[in-house]
């Protein structure tokens, strides 16, 4: 199948559903497991969780100084931890949660500076270790210098971080957003508009948080490799990435909170226990942003086999 590239390329709404029906052929994923296999995707999965383990803790201190200057409501910072407990275990949630706190009661504002470089320098390395695997996935030699890939994945870092905190939005404000909304109504259309209005946010918040996550990633597939490929605003990579990243953090969460017993990690590192856990959700986090990035290089590897014709779209990435 020809694809009609200038279309393609210039379309920034473009899902190309019909790359999604490579995913139903069994062929398909027998080649994606042995392309992250040759990739090292195991090993890159836990260097990147490393990365994004040292940018995790200066994020946090950056976060818990600007919710402490921040004059909303008391307790914002419990409601946002609160939902952090649906992606993390039981003893790690609590591990975060005290350190969190214990950062916003000291008062050191000082620290809101430093913890963004920090948290932005390490998370940058991590994301231009994505690039480096994507290259490899998609058969790219990077002819940029050190410098410029590194810029690059400072700006993809910001980009998505920026998606990012508007899905934490949704996800630990929504509910104090949609409340304060109703609250300033003062005209309505019908008597249960302010019901029908509640139930809409819920049931399409969760739809809004995964397009969020979804364009995020996608910016971190499109943005980090050495050519640029047509963009596509849902690719099937992106989507299980995002769907991984939802339902694996919950799975874990639950399979850790209910199967098993916390002490076998005390007993087998003590009090680096609570970390390991941790170390575990970013390995599994990252482990799906790169299978994402590993299944839109097969299909572009599987299309490339079938004739389709991507050359003439791959131009030489500029800042």
């Amino acid at each position: 199948m020809r694809l009609d590239s200038d279309a393609f390329h210039y379309n920034p709404v473009r899902l190309d559903l019909d790359s999604f029906q490579y995913l139903s052929k069994g062929k398909f994923w027998k080649d994606l497991w042995k392309e992250m296999d040759g990739d090292d995707c195991w090993g890159t999965a836990a260097q990147l969780s490393y990365y994004f383990l040292l940018a995790f803790f200066p994020f946090l201190i950056f976060l818990s100084a600007l919710i402490g200057l921040i004059p909303l409501e008391p307790g914002l910072l419990e409601k946002m931890l609160l939902e952090m407990h649906q992606f993390l275990p039981e003893r790690t949630y609590a591990w975060v949660r005290n350190i969190a706190v214990n950062l916003v009661n000291s008062g050191n504002t000082g620290v809101l500076s430093l913890g963004i470089l920090l948290a932005l320098w390490w998370a940058s390395i991590a994301f231009n270790g994505i690039g480096g695997v994507l290259n490899r996935a998609y058969a790219i030699r990077d002819p940029r210098s050190y410098f410029k890939v590194r810029l690059v994945a400072v700006g993809v870092t910001i980009l998505v971080s920026i998606f990012v905190i508007n899905s934490g939005i949704l996800l630990f404000f929504g509910d104090w957003l949609i409340k304060l909304l109703l609250s300033r109504i003062t005209i309505e259309p019908y008597p249960a508009f302010r019901a029908h209005l509640g139930t809409i946010y819920s049931a399409s918040r969760w739809i809004l948080i995964f397009l969020l996550l979804n364009i995020g990633i996608q910016i971190v597939y499109s943005a980090l490799l050495a050519r640029r490929l047509p963009w596509t605003l849902l690719s099937p990579g992106s989507m299980i990435a995002t769907l991984g990243w939802i339902v694996g953090s919950r799975g874990f969460a639950f399979c850790v909170n209910r199967f098993v017993s916390y002490e076998i990690y005390q007993r087998l590192y003590g009090s680096l226990g609570t970390l390991i856990v941790l170390m575990i959700w970013f390995y599994l986090s990252s482990f799906f942003l790169l299978l994402g990035g590993e299944i839109n290089s097969e299909i572009y590897h599987v299309r490339e086999k079938n004739g389709a014709d991507f050359k003439k779209d791959l131009t030489p990435q500029s800042l």
